[in-house]
């Protein structure tokens, strides 16, 4: 059985995966007494009901991609080679293959081997539903690879230390283990999306890509920019996770925090053609770590505009009131028209790597580390966060922070107005 944590990081590997390779399905495998176990599916619905928890021999597996194309950590196994050892144990889309030469066939595999230091074979990560409609040509099997291999490296680390975690009995050691498989995993993320945006640079210089390449290496620079967001969400959560976590404090004004980066997504906003609206309620001056705080606010504006349809808006708030203790406090409001979240994961959006199995939510990007963030920003600056939505209604987050004392709260308050 596969331990929470290590499911979580499969999740994320999927995720990105799916995000950044071409395909609208990928689905990781791990190798346990003989069998396959598929632990982990990110894309069509019906194809993760079928597969998750699905178990295939080892053997079948190995005499199936038996006759399968090498090309290099993949195997291409087109339809009419299938020795169909795998039936029973696959899913296979209901789709209709384009009239031309290399159309993708829905019986058609294609995946990636992960094998550990000694070359053992400890898992697949397999692709379908390419959205093309197409096999992949040589430029997309690289780009694949690429992802393949930096799977493998993520998740024999996350095995290995899945190993340790099983041996450790104490709830400090367990939560430490978990911050150095995010630290792992960041390193490995952030190296990989730097050699990703200097080769692009160097092919720009280099050469003059006609319409189609510069399409693509504008894709390229898309799909690293999403990468470097994760791997910074994942290196926030370890700092903020990691015991006795110090902030860097300060007065800080949340209504010009909130207008600053209100200013910095409106591109995004009218990208989307999602309204944001902004109200401040005096000078809500709280003490805490400026930056910690930009990205509590970024984290909460980014999910609420990218759950917001077309024509929806966002409203943002922040007002310094009397809290449900009748002390001074910050309220830092931000309501959507979006899609809303369902009662049974209201309870759970605030935890680690957790995403709702609701298409509406899988098809937007998102790996469930931006509220995780929220909610550990706001505890350590000793205050409190709660959401409060329907499905099909919207959701509104509600921060609320200790209201800054003394006269560094007013000296910041002064400076503002004056």
């Amino acid at each position: 059985m596969v331990d929470t944590a290590l499911s979580r990081t499969l999740q994320l590997i999927a995720e990105g995966v799916r995000e950044f390779a071409g395909f609208d399905l990928a689905a990781v495998s791990l190798v346990g007494d003989g069998l396959l176990h598929t632990v982990a599916v990110v894309g069509d619905d019906e194809a993760s009901a079928r597969l998750l928890d699905l178990r295939a021999p080892v053997d079948l597996v190995e005499q199936e991609l038996a006759p399968a194309e090498i090309w290099g950590a993949l195997r291409f196994l087109p339809a009419g080679s299938s020795g169909g050892h795998l039936d029973g144990h696959d899913w296979v889309p209901d789709m209709v293959a384009l009239d031309v030469p290399d159309a993708w066939d829905p019986d058609d595999l294609l995946c990636g081997l992960l094998r550990d230091d000694d070359g053992l074979l400890r898992g697949l990560l397999s692709v379908d539903l390419p959205r093309n409609g197409r096999r992949p040509d040589a430029a997309q099997r690289e780009t694949l690879q690429m992802y393949v291999r930096l799977a493998e490296r993520a998740l024999v680390t996350a095995l290995e230390r899945g190993d340790l975690e099983i041996l450790v009995e104490r709830e400090h050691a367990v939560a430490e283990y978990r911050r150095t498989i995010i630290d792992v995993l960041s390193h490995e993320l952030r190296g990989t999306a730097a050699a990703i945006a200097n080769t692009v640079e160097v092919l720009r210089r280099r050469t003059t890509p006609d319409q189609v390449t510069r399409s693509a290496l504008d894709a390229v620079d898309a799909g690293t920019d999403r990468i470097r967001s994760v791997v910074d969400d994942m290196a926030a959560l370890a700092k903020l996770g990691r015991p006795g976590a110090t902030l860097r404090v300060a007065p800080t004004d949340l209504g010009a925090v909130a207008r600053d980066v209100i200013g910095f997504h409106d591109g995004a906003a009218r990208l989307r053609e999602v309204s944001v609206s902004l109200e401040v309620t005096g000078v809500p001056v709280v003490v805490g770590d400026p930056e910690d705080l930009d990205r509590m606010v970024t984290n909460l504006l980014s999910n609420a505009v990218k759950y917001t349809d077309p024509g929806g808006e966002v409203r943002v708030r922040v007002a310094e009131t009397a809290g449900r203790d009748g002390r001074p406090t910050v309220v830092l409001e931000v309501a959507d028209t979006g899609i809303g979240i369902d009662d049974a994961d209201s309870g759970r959006v605030f935890e680690e790597f957790f995403r709702s199995r609701d298409g509406a939510v899988r098809r937007r990007p998102g790996v469930g580390l931006g509220l995780a963030i929220v909610e550990r920003i706001v505890t350590l600056h000793d205050g409190s966060v709660r959401v409060a939505s329907a499905l099909g209604e919207g959701a509104t987050f509600t921060v609320e922070l200790p209201v800054a004392d003394g006269p560094a709260g007013s000296a910041v308050a002064e400076g503002a107005v004056g």
